[in-house]
């Protein structure tokens, strides 16, 4: 992967006098630079991970411990999320590398991809060896993309099942039919009471507050550089898009294949584009819905019949909890940008002005 990304440097650097050689090759340099960005974050912080992982799990375990009822509805339905999403950006990469290495048609014995190699390409054995550099790094880029950012997805969702079972606990602490399985006791049953429920609840969420940190500690610079290459990649696709439009029309009654090779392009390019989208907007979406379910607490310890206890312990435990629940629960790239969809419209918006 670095020895391809020094190639692709190189023919950038050598070909900075034609724009459409540069855009092209700066959108794979931004993909590339974004894939081995996270790599080199999970290599160099994996024992930082994995204690982060260890944390959300078990504090899903924690918060699952005195059921109501919802818990298993709620992981169903963020479990089929987490299916759709992985076999669907799957997908996206799958056609991404056939777009990449397969589809767009090659004179001269070209490589699929432009790059300056220290060796003559189009003769054989470096034309193939050079194939093989290209097929590896963008077949193993894809595949580490897709598995990284399923793992920081799937967290990302698991925030989602806390919060969302966490509203479900508020608005259930003061109902009298709320009853627990004893901890020590298997075989009994028992019944906490407002204050013991609402105090535990209070309890998880500030265990998904201090995770939540953890978590924008770790991968928050990996999402801002996929910002900005999700950004880049957009302008540089949009304009890649429109110049081949533009030559499809020019030589179109001049030769047919170039034609055929112009649509390719587009094609290709488009795939581009779809995978820099759908990638930014996947992120900001749970960013969105974290933020939304954080600010749906207040809502929900509002709702929780506190009002039925007639000791003051209620009221001055809403009062605390209304206080941490005021603290806005943002996914960050880097210092910033917060993950929303307030986000995806602005980069979205700014990425069409550029290009």
């Amino acid at each position: 992967m670095l020895v391809f990304i020094i190639t692709l440097f190189a023919d950038i650097c050598m070909s900075f006098d034609d724009l459409s050689i540069v855009t092209d090759d700066g959108c794979i340099f931004a993909g590339i630079i974004v894939v081995f960005f996270k790599v080199m974050i999970f290599q160099t912080r994996h024992e930082k991970i994995k204690r982060l992982l260890r944390k959300i799990v078990g504090s899903c375990i924690e918060l699952c411990k005195f059921p109501i009822g919802v818990e298993g509805e709620i992981l169903d339905k963020y479990l089929l999320l987490c299916r759709v999403t992985f076999y669907g950006f799957s997908v996206l990469g799958f056609f991404l590398v056939i777009a990449l290495l397969f589809v767009v048609p090659v004179e001269n014995g070209e490589l699929p991809v432009r790059a300056q190699y220290p060796f003559d390409t189009t003769v054989y054995p470096w034309h193939g060896i050079g194939f093989f550099i290209e097929a590896c790094t963008v077949s193993v880029g894809v595949i580490a993309i897709i598995m990284m950012d399923s793992l920081l997805t799937n967290l990302c969702n698991l925030f989602l099942v806390q919060l969302e079972i966490l509203n479900a606990h508020f608005k259930n602490c003061g109902s009298n039919d709320c009853c627990e399985k004893d901890n020590y006791d298997p075989d009994a049953i028992r019944c906490g009471g407002f204050t013991e429920r609402f105090g535990r609840s209070i309890r998880n969420h500030q265990r998904l507050l201090a995770i939540i940190d953890d978590f924008n500690e770790v991968f928050s610079a990996g999402m801002f550089v996929q910002m900005l290459s999700s950004t880049s990649m957009i302008c540089l696709t949009g304009f890649q898009a429109t110049l081949s439009r533009g030559q499809i029309v020019i030589r179109a009654s001049l030769c047919f294949e170039q034609v055929i090779g112009q649509s390719s392009n587009t094609l290709k390019f488009a795939v581009y584009l779809m995978a820099a989208l759908s990638q930014l907007f996947y992120i900001c979406w749970l960013g969105n819905e974290v933020k939304y379910q954080s600010a749906s607490l207040t809502q929900s310890q509002w709702l929780s019949k506190w009002n039925d206890d007639i000791s003051a312990k209620p009221g001055r435990l809403l009062i605390l909890s209304i206080i941490f629940s005021r603290k806005a629960i943002n996914l960050k790239a880097g210092v910033f940008y917060a993950l929303s969809m307030e986000t995806f419209t602005a980069v979205s918006i700014s990425s069409k002005t550029h290009r």
